[in-house]
């Protein structure tokens, strides 16, 4: 279980973020929905320890996380950032392995989760070809791919449906749900109101 505990964010004269609290539960999908410039990346990154609120934390399982330019008591999250630049000369399956032992995962389990991930992405044509030769909706699938193949105990994704067709969309969300049912929080942001809706158990 995550939970967010009166986070206050400001940035010069702007509030983005006003005594926000919340709880992400396991095993189920929080959905956070706004509009363009409502907090929702700024939240995320609060959550991922990337930013400082200036006031409440962030609580995992009862235990106070960092706060700020400290991500080490989070190298067992799965974090999918709204920029999702990968390496553009790195293959896709040497991409996924990689990431996926930054996190701590044995090169085996790394290779049997990304060739399981691929296929499940209808993406195993492409596990050898350059990141960079992708297409946007093969490449917002495969950063879904590197972020559940260290089998991440919290996943944290902003915009997820950014780049994807609806095809695509129904894939990476009933991976997602598979991961939820292992216990995992899951957590997405949105500015589509009817995605999200469709595909969180909960909404904030």
């Amino acid at each position: 279980m995550l939970e967010i505990k009166g986070v206050t964010f400001k940035s010069g004269r702007r509030v983005w973020l006003n005594n926000v609290t919340c709880t992400a539960q396991d095993s189920r999908i929080t959905g956070i929905v706004g509009s363009r410039g409502a907090g929702k990346t700024e939240l995320v990154r609060i959550i991922m320890g990337l930013l400082t609120p200036d006031s409440g934390s962030i609580e995992r399982d009862e235990t106070e996380l960092s706060l700020g330019d400290s991500v080490a008591d989070r190298l067992d999250f799965g974090y999918v950032p709204a920029e999702r630049d990968g390496f553009p000369d790195m293959k896709v399956f040497d991409q996924i392995v990689y990431m996926a032992r930054l996190h701590g995962t044995t090169l085996g389990a790394a290779e049997r989760n990304a060739i399981t991930l691929l296929g499940h992405l209808d993406l195993a044509d492409r596990a050898f070809a350059k990141y960079s030769h992708l297409t946007g909706t093969e490449a917002a699938r495969v950063s879904i791919a590197t972020v559940l193949a260290s089998d991440p105990d919290i996943v944290v994704l902003d915009e997820p449906f950014v780049g994807l067709d609806s095809a695509s969309t129904e894939l990476v969300m009933s991976l997602l749900r598979g991961h939820a049912r292992t216990g995992a929080p899951v957590i997405f942001t949105s500015e589509n109101w009817a995605l999200a809706q469709k595909y969180a158990d909960d909404l904030l």
